[in-house]
């Protein structure tokens, strides 16, 4: 059985910078790499705080080229006010490979509880204890995708 994957277009690539890759590394299309951030809820996210980055465990929700999460009040997303430019990253894998989608953009603090129910970001349930009332949108300006094969 033969597998084929969609690979981005090389002006994307030549947009972001990239390590050295192996051979085997597979860049993915916006489509594919979409469609990859529906299986997963979890991933990791960063921002700027204090002139530097910090990261931290999300449990999110996409669609129509958007990125919902939540979190605590008084977390360091909240600063994103100031520093709205944020990555998050997801990966996960398959029987025979790995892949890692990244999403660069801008996120924003959703306002009201209409705009909390069409997001479909109400729904998220979190790992840790606590409320969670903040919700945010992430606004997609850049996002890549790889599948390389698992080595076990």
């Amino acid at each position: 059985m033969t597998t084929s994957v969609l690979t981005a277009p090389r002006s994307t690539l030549d947009e972001a910078p990239t390590p050295e890759v192996a051979p085997e590394t597979l860049f993915l299309d916006g489509a594919i790499c979409w469609h990859l951030l529906s299986r997963e809820q979890a991933a990791r996210l960063a921002v700027l705080v204090d002139g530097g980055a910090d990261v931290m465990a999300v449990r999110y929700l996409s669609h129509h080229g958007r990125v919902y999460f939540r979190s605590a009040p008084g977390t360091a997303v909240l600063e994103t006010t100031e520093q709205p430019r944020v990555v998050l990253e997801a990966d996960g894998r398959t029987v025979a490979m790995h892949w890692s989608v990244v999403v660069r953009g801008t996120v924003r603090r959703l306002g009201s509880g209409s705009e909390i129910l069409r997001s479909g970001a109400g729904a998220l349930r979190s790992s840790r204890r606590g409320e969670k009332f903040d919700y945010f949108e992430i606004q997609t300006e850049q996002i890549s995708g790889r599948l390389v094969p698992a080595r076990d």
